[in-house]
């Protein structure tokens, strides 16, 4: 296994000398989703975010980086022309990789069922997304969804975005796996912007206890919390989109479809402010 890795990565350092160096973009905003554990609606939310984001007139890449088991494209009813593995083995350019899906959202799919994409450590995998993510135009948000877990691999993706949220459900596991997550996170990123997002939760106020048990636990032994939370009720509508492959942001109605619009409104405003000026001076990419 670590002579295949050190293969793995041999092959993405090739592949960047190959095409070049590429400058990240001035004006990019980058939102990693993750959760602790799996099964919690993080790639749902993902695409639903993307769509509704699209629709007020962003230009939106999503990309699924969970590494050999993408299944956006799977929710989203699409089938890829390319796959992260293609840049990998040099059969298409970076910038190509690239698949135009509904309201005019572009996605990357690393691909599903391939061991190779499977194997890729964080450094290489990471070093890989962030050079087809620099092919990305100035003013886009990329939304990044990870695989849920808190291995190398995502932990170094997290590494890349400027805002990051943990997806949580009011289960006991997920409370737990969500804390180690942010633990991890807060750890290695001191001032990451970090929002919860408390799913599938019977109320508002389920929500709140979900949310404020976590930050007392944060602030008790981490010494920080995350910046804010968004509330996500529980919807049959969500696994009907989700077998139907139509997202539920695009269905006419629903419980969830009012509040994901809110957390889509939100998310828009603080992109808004941010100030790219205060970005660091453009950097080449390299492994």
């Amino acid at each position: 296994m670590l002579d295949q890795a050190e293969a793995l990565r041999a092959l993405v350092r090739d592949r960047v000398m190959c095409y070049g160096p590429i400058a990240r973009p001035a004006k990019l905003y980058t939102i990693a989703v993750t959760s602790g554990k799996g099964g919690v609606g993080k790639t749902s939310i993902s695409v639903n975010l993307a769509l509704l984001l699209a629709r007020s007139g962003r230009r939106v890449r999503l990309v699924d980086a969970d590494f050999g088991l993408s299944n956006a494209e799977v929710l989203l009813g699409m089938a890829p022309s390319f796959t992260l593995s293609d840049v990998l083995r040099g059969r298409v350019e970076p910038a190509g990789a690239w698949t135009e899906g509904p309201l005019g959202i572009k996605l990357l799919s690393s691909g599903s069922g391939l061991e190779e994409m499977a194997n890729l450590d964080g450094e290489a995998g990471t070093s890989l997304l962030d050079y087809v993510i620099r092919t990305a135009s100035d003013d886009d948000i990329v939304i990044i969804d990870t695989a849920p877990g808190i291995n190398e691999s995502v932990a170094s993706l997290l590494g890349l975005a400027n805002e990051v949220l943990v997806v949580t459900t009011p289960e006991p596991t997920s409370i737990t796996d969500s804390y180690a997550a942010m633990k991890v996170l807060m750890s290695r990123m001191p001032d990451a912007e970090i929002t919860l997002v408390a799913n599938c939760c019977a109320s508002p106020a389920q929500a709140t206890a979900v949310a404020d048990g976590l930050d007392a636990i944060c602030n008790r032994f981490l010494g920080r919390s995350f910046q804010r939370y968004e509330y996500l009720p529980s919807d049959s509508a969500v696994g009907w989109a989700i077998r139907s492959q139509k997202p539920v942001a695009l269905a006419s109605q629903s419980a969830i479809g009012p509040w994901l619009k809110k957390m889509a409104i939100k998310l828009d405003g603080r992109i808004r402010k941010y100030d790219f000026a205060s970005e660091p001076a453009l950097a080449m990419v390299g492994v």
